[in-house]
């Protein structure tokens, strides 16, 4: 049983104790270590001005100007919700989108997002519209919106008058040489 129990031999724990606090006179014996001041106040100093010229990242650039956009359609202080304000903040991000798949063709859910945004812009100027035709009439003329009223068809040349046709030469021409012929047809019978 002796062997057992030798870890409560007195004489061992104090050879213990002594080698325990031992090991904390290398901290005693250690030198003295200057510490620079000066070098960590520039440190955080070139830190600070990093910070302060750090550029502005796009999408803290679109965060502000959906908040103008909303300052500017906004009835009240606390509007948030109405159509007006709604339309000015969705136009924003179609901008946004539209910029960001200029740059960036393949990204096939931004363009997912895009249409997604501008159909519910387009359900809000349809309900604005209805509602109250001047106003949606002068968000559309201030924003520079595409709309077409709910119910009227387009005509066309207002539908593919912004894309470039590549066919239209053709045509023109074509249409040129028939105007022609009946020309020559009316000289002929004239005759």
């Amino acid at each position: 049983m002796d062997s057992a129990l030798d870890f409560l031999d007195e004489t061992n724990a104090s050879a213990d104790e002594e080698d325990e606090y031992d090991f904390y006179q290398v901290y005693e014996d250690s030198p003295d270590i200057e510490i620079p001041y000066d070098l960590i106040s520039k440190l955080e100093t070139d830190e600070i001005n990093a910070l302060i010229n750090k550029p502005i990242k796009q999408s803290e650039i679109n965060k502000q100007n959906i908040v103008k956009a909303s300052a500017v359609y906004q009835k009240h202080s606390a509007d948030v919700g109405s159509a007006e304000v709604q339309i000015a903040k969705l136009n924003e991000k179609v901008k946004y989108l539209t910029t960001h798949l200029l740059k960036n063709k393949g990204d096939g859910k931004a363009k997912h997002g895009l249409n997604a945004i501008v159909t519910k812009r387009r359900k809000l100027l349809n309900y604005l519209y209805e509602t109250n035709r001047e106003t949606a009439e002068k968000i559309i003329s201030e924003l520079s919106i595409r709309f077409r009223p709910p119910g009227r068809l387009w005509d066309k040349e207002a539908k593919y008058g912004a894309f470039k046709n590549t066919k239209s030469k053709w045509l023109k021409i074509r249409a040129e040489e028939k105007l022609e012929k009946k020309v020559r047809k009316a000289a002929l019978a004239s005759k």
